[in-house]
Formats: C-alpha cells, sequence, structure tokens
C-alpha cells in the first residue's frame, strides 16, 4: 500500500506543479501569436502606406497646385521670422 501512497503523492505533485506551468506557457504563447499578429497588421499598412506614396511621387503636379505652392513659399519668404502676434500689437491711440 505504501507504494500505491507514493505514487498518488508523486501525482498529485506533479499535477500541482505542472498546470501552472502549462498555464503559464499558454500564455506566452498567446500573447506570442498575437504580437506576431500585429506586426503583419502593421507591415500591411506601411506597405500600403509606401504604395501611395509611390503613386503620389510619380504623378506629375498639376500646374494649378504648383502655383499655389509657389504663393506660399513666396508668402513664407515675405513674412519676417519674428512678427508679433495680432494680439499683442498694441492698438494705436491717436
Amino acid at each position: 500500500m505504501s507504494s500505491l501512497t507514493s505514487s498518488l503523492q508523486i501525482a498529485t505533485v506533479a499535477g500541482a506543479i505542472a498546470w501552472p506551468l502549462a498555464a503559464g506557457l499558454g500564455i506566452v504563447m498567446w500573447s506570442k501569436a498575437r504580437a506576431a499578429a500585429h506586426a503583419r497588421k502593421v507591415a500591411a499598412m506601411e506597405a500600403k502606406l509606401r504604395g501611395m506614396f509611390q503613386d503620389i511621387e510619380t504623378k506629375p503636379i498639376p500646374a494649378q497646385l504648383a502655383m499655389v505652392v509657389e504663393a506660399l513659399e513666396e508668402g513664407e519668404a515675405l513674412t519676417p521670422t519674428r512678427a508679433p502676434a495680432m494680439d499683442q500689437v498694441a492698438p494705436a491711440r491717436g
């Protein structure tokens, strides 16, 4: 009877130790699979963005857009770098 008792005790102790290890391994595997799925999703989005930017780069710029960009650049060149904000300028009293 003592050999049966010791076998049951060994099985009980092994079960008590094994299930938390198995649960921890399951959580680790689940989190790694989730991270891999997220990485695949991000890579697919980046590939789509790269393709969009490459498509935009290959298309010529419309003439009207080029005129708007030039006007903005000229306006930026004419604006002083340290111009006071409109609300900070004291009104002239006269």
